[in-house]
């Protein structure tokens, strides 16, 4: 497999997350924007009381953000992601900063290429003719994915479009990049996800 999913668990470190508020204030859930958000918006996050000393390049927080370090966003920037960054303050539980600066990745790109035939996923009959026939539904349920490799492209950083997995993937390429940077990523191969 070609493919990570990347994770917000670390072994040894655990889950890692916390909340995010926006200024100014989004006026709808942060999952339900579809579009850049404001210039000039910034995010602050207060981690979980359970996270006491943030060292990973990635995570994901409650409120579905993803923050990724400023070493991660130079590399993404140079693959020419189409995430918007914004600037974004990281705290632990107890008010104090965190040692690295981090980004929030907004509007990763969303690709469609779920592969409906290969991969097993809940109410598969009705799922597949709705992508012939629309409005299409979304996959709810994921027990073994496969994806259409060769309409990936170019992208080294998405989503799935119509799969309730809320997982960025990047491909195994620059997960090397990153794996040469020295970044502290966790992945799972996108073949061998089991949910």
């Amino acid at each position: 497999m070609n493919y990570f999913f990347l994770e917000s668990q670390y072994p040894r470190r655990g889950f890692i997350s916390g909340g995010t508020t926006f200024t100014p204030q989004l006026d709808m859930n942060y999952l339900a924007i579809e579009n850049p958000l404001p210039e000039g918006t910034t995010a602050e996050v207060e981690l979980l009381s359970t996270v006491r000393n943030l060292k990973v390049d990635y995570f994901e927080t409650i409120t579905g953000t993803r923050l990724v370090s400023d070493r991660f966003k130079t590399l993404l920037e140079e693959a020419k992601t189409n995430a918007q960054f914004i600037p974004t303050t990281v705290c632990y539980h107890d008010g104090r900063s965190v040692e690295k600066t981090y980004w929030l990745a907004h509007q990763l790109d969303r690709l469609d290429v779920f592969d409906y035939e290969r991969s097993e996923y809940g109410r598969k009959a009705v799922i597949a003719v709705s992508v012939q026939q629309p409005p299409r539904k979304n996959v709810k349920v994921v027990s073994r994915i496969c994806l259409h490799e060769e309409r990936i492209g170019e992208h080294e950083f998405f989503m799935l479009y119509y799969i309730n997995i809320f997982k960025p993937i990047v491909s195994k390429d620059f997960y090397e990049v990153c794996r040469k940077h020295r970044l502290n990523l966790n992945v799972t191969e996108v073949g061998n996800l089991s949910i």
